[in-house]
């Protein structure tokens, strides 16, 4: 089994191969400078999934049950954050099951997801490496890799891509190789450096990672950046400072841009909608200057709310 999935959208909604080994929600933060392309090759035990996004996301990721996925960004993917702590270009990404990794994602966010059966990698591990692999994994994290192990890990992903092109669908023998062969490189990578002090575990983020947390769990009309401060105890210039920093924007306009984001989700869905028309839709979330809620739609989503409506 070999199958080859390529997409390609201004939309994130649209890139569902993506969905394959993490479970993904994503809020687009800024207008799309171009389109962003997903690339999934699937075998029997191993997925590859290569991304490049041309808009900025605030993502919610997690593996799905019962596979086992690592992140690897390129070595020119610019500058991203995991909300509290620089996502480095030569770490494996280690994707929790549970509560969901948060990131936020710049333009030109590129780099690969690697799918692996639990009961595949599991068995591997125990026959070759003799080690359990619950006994070295975290359960989630960020792990360092060394310049061997990275130029290794690195040409195994090109491996997979040249796939395609070989007709490899039509030899089972070379993508079971395949398989092992990137299997292995991840396990090599988790086995050497997945002791404590070279596995770089979450910094506490303090009044911003407050803030992230109070938004995320509230209804997004009815919270005011005042509030945000009263909550973390925290002056408005240190919090503005803080998401300035992480995010380019002040909590205020991060706030805007997620509720943005649930009117252009509905508008795409609109018959599921309990509602009648895009202003009404527009007031659910929050907006009432409707010149201003077209204005910063568009400079987001490249189009007026009524051209989303109007293709959906």
């Amino acid at each position: 089994m070999f199958k080859v999935e390529s997409q390609e959208s201004a939309f994130f909604d649209d890139l569902t191969a993506v969905q394959f080994g993490w479970e993904f929600t994503a809020d687009q933060l800024g207008p799309s400078e171009d389109i962003s392309k997903v690339r999934l090759y699937r075998a029997r035990h191993v997925g590859l999934t290569r991304f490049r996004y041309l808009a900025p996301y605030d993502q919610r990721l997690r593996a799905r049950e019962n596979i086992l996925t690592i992140g690897l960004l390129d070595s020119d993917n610019p500058a991203t954050w995991s909300y509290d702590q620089l996502i480095p270009n030569d770490a494996l990404v280690v994707f929790p099951n549970d509560d969901p990794l948060r990131a936020i994602t710049p333009v030109g966010f590129r780099g690969s997801g690697i799918h692996l059966s639990e009961n595949y990698i599991t068995n591997l591990a125990e026959l070759v490496f003799r080690r359990p692999l619950e006994a070295s994994l975290p359960t989630s994290g960020m792990i360092p890799l060394d310049r061997q192990k990275l130029k290794l890990l690195r040409a195994e992903i090109s491996n997979w891509q040249r796939l395609e092109a070989c007709s490899a669908e039509s030899r089972p023998e070379i993508i079971s190789r395949r398989e092992e062969s990137l299997a292995l490189a991840v396990l090599d990578a988790l086995f050497d450096e997945s002791n404590a002090e070279k596995v770089c575990s979450a910094k506490a983020q303090g009044f911003v990672t407050k803030a992230l947390e109070i938004i995320h769990d509230s209804e997004l009309d009815g919270i005011a950046a005042s509030e945000l401060c009263a909550q973390t105890q925290c002056s408005q210039r240190t919090l503005e400072k803080g998401f300035s920093n992480r995010f380019g924007v002040t909590p205020k306009k991060y706030i805007n841009v997620l509720r943005l984001s649930r009117v252009h989700k509905g508008l795409r869905k609109f018959a599921a909608q309990d509602c009648d028309s895009i202003i009404e839709l527009a007031g659910i979330h929050g907006f009432w200057h409707m010149g201003q809620f077209a204005a910063d739609y568009r400079r987001i989503y490249g189009e007026l709310p009524s051209d989303t409506l109007r293709k959906n």
